[in-house]
């Protein structure tokens, strides 16, 4: 065990000091602060808003030291993307390229809401900076930029009466690869490939308040016939209002702010069959209707229809011990056609940020009735109809950042209730480099004990360390434990990243299951009646999965 936890580790040492192809990045800066601390905010927060790591760096200038907020060195196609993050967040920003000069900043504080990349999680509202001057140069530079960017927030009188649209494609082309320690206990294969697409088209128009994005997805698997599947992830229409929007289609909506179990996260439906971390969603048919006061956003969800949880097959990997029966059975006497509802407020107030919901209609998580067939026990899923209440919540003070989810349900038996609690430090520059490392600690609770049926995070805590490395290729890596207090079963997790070019990626991820009981294919019955192999049919599941992407 210990090897194969070195060997994924010491993998990861060898991809962060490989050798790069040198191409040209430029970097986005969003301000500088006379203030250390309320830049380091700053960043934590664009981090978190924007989904892509923002750090900070020292800069003289006339005998001051000004703590300039920026991203990494960016390839285009990531730079172009992390833009349209930005300018959908409402974030000012200005661009500077390789050679060391600026050029025009984009400031569109009632552009569209900001669109889901996984695995990034972005959160509806862009957080306010620290009222505090910016350098002079970098608001010079801006001042000048936005007078020649879009319009900004004005009366009507002031914007043109007609402006051209504007529309890009981005391709996402995967090639992924899966290696297992051990054949699976239904015999499957040690080793699988899979080939994945992922268009992106997004058309904006009428100085960006109307916008029409289409992300449709495809996976061929050459060992799992159940993974090899098509979805629609987003297919939507927005229109931004002065102060709402309102969105028709597909979409997908995470909330949620812990790092290794999203609790709170409940609109789309998990597409199982991609990855087990539960962070690939299917799209959600749904009208939202957004409406931005002082106080706070409203967001009203109207869910037109459900969608069932894909599952592995019997030849896939990462999959319960057992056939799963392709018809659900329903509380609803709508089935599949029931429409749902939920209902959210967010605010941020300084450092603080917090959001309530409520949700009812059909759960996304299924139950599970036991039958025999002609082939054996399989599992036919129950969706029953819950109602969910819960708040996540957020603190950022200095270099920490304090985290918290919590709901109570009905639907599944008695009412329950669940929470997770984090605390994160960064550390700024370890080591005397320029890389950041983020230490995470998370404990996870549901009231429910060993009856919790639909979760493996009952009395669990989680230890990780998020290292950022700020370096040309934007080297990421994410290592972490997951303890379960009650029995002896633990998770060791590791992913990372590291761009090759301007248009490659390569992407790593493994996981390893121990401790605990031991199952068989002789003894697979134990996973449904002894609490004690609740985790059990992971243990012959560890496994390293290495992916490039192509960008387009």
């Amino acid at each position: 065990m210990l090897i194969r936890c070195v060997a994924h580790v010491s993998l990861v040492a060898c991809l962060c000091g490989a050798p790069l192809t040198q191409v040209m990045a430029d970097r986005l800066v969003f301000g500088s602060f006379r203030a250390l601390e309320n830049a380091q905010n700053w960043a934590q927060k664009l981090t978190t808003t924007l989904g892509n790591p923002i750090s900070r760096a020292s800069v003289e200038r006339e005998g001051v030291t000004w703590h300039r907020v920026q991203s990494a060195d960016m390839d285009e196609p990531a730079l172009q993307a992390l833009m349209r993050r930005a300018a959908g967040a409402g974030v000012t920003y200005w661009r500077l390229r390789a050679d060391g000069s600026a050029s025009t900043a984009q400031v569109q504080r009632d552009g569209p809401e900001p669109r889901l990349t996984p695995p990034a999680r972005i959160t509806r509202q862009a957080p306010v900076p620290p009222a505090e001057p910016v350098d002079k140069q970098a608001a010079e530079e801006q001042e000048t930029a936005q007078t020649r960017s879009l319009p900004q927030t004005s009366t009507p009188a002031q914007r043109p009466r007609a402006s051209r649209a504007h529309q890009q494609l981005d391709v996402d082309l995967g090639l992924e690869t899966r290696l297992f320690a051990e054949r699976g206990l239904a015999g499957a294969a040690r080793v699988s490939g899979s080939v994945s697409l992922q268009p992106e088209y997004y058309l904006a128009w009428a100085d960006d308040r109307k916008s029409f994005t289409f992300t449709p997805f495809v996976r061929l698997d050459s060992e799992d016939s159940e993974r090899s599947h098509a979805d629609i992830r987003e297919l939507f229409y927005s229109y931004v209002g002065t102060n709402w929007d309102v969105h028709v289609g597909a979409k997908r909506v995470f909330w949620g702010v812990t790092e290794f179990h999203h609790l709170v996260d409940i609109i789309n439906q998990t597409d199982l069959v991609e990855n087990i971390d539960g962070e690939d969603k299917l799209g959600q048919p749904m009208v939202q209707l957004s409406m931005v006061r002082d106080w706070g956003i409203v967001d009203a969800y109207v869910l037109t229809g459900f969608r069932e949880r894909t599952f592995p097959g019997r030849d896939g990997r990462l999959g319960l011990p057992y056939k799963i029966s392709g018809s659900p059975r329903y509380e609803s006497g709508a089935e599949e056609l029931r429409t749902d509802f939920a209902l959210r407020w967010s605010h941020h107030v300084g450092a603080f940020e917090v959001g309530l919901h409520h949700f009812s209609g059909t759960s996304r998580e299924p139950m599970f009735d036991p039958l025999l067939s002609a082939g054996g026990l399989e599992l036919r899923p129950y969706y029953p109809v819950i109602d969910q209440t819960g708040v996540d919540a957020q603190a950022i003070y200095g270099d920490w950042a304090f985290k918290f989810e919590g709901m109570t349900r009905s639907g599944f038996g008695d009412r329950y209730s669940a929470a997770n609690v984090g605390v994160e430090k960064t550390l700024v520059g370890v080591f005397g480099s320029s890389a950041d490392l983020g230490l995470v600690m998370e404990y996870m609770y549901d009231e429910r004990g060993e009856d919790a049926f639909n979760t493996l995070f009952e009395r669990d805590v989680a230890i990780g360390g998020r290292l950022a490395m700020n370096d040309f290729a934007d080297t990421q890596a994410l290592l972490g434990v997951i303890f379960d207090t009650q029995r002896d079963n633990y998770t060791i997790s590791l992913e990372a990243s590291r761009q090759l070019s301007a248009s490659w990626q390569l992407n790593l991820e493994g996981r390893i299951f121990a401790g605990g009981k031991h199952l068989s294919h002789y003894n697979t019955l134990l996973v449904l009646t002894d609490p004690d192999y609740k985790h059990a049919w992971l243990d012959s599941e560890d496994y390293l999965q290495v992916e490039i992407k192509k960008y387009f």
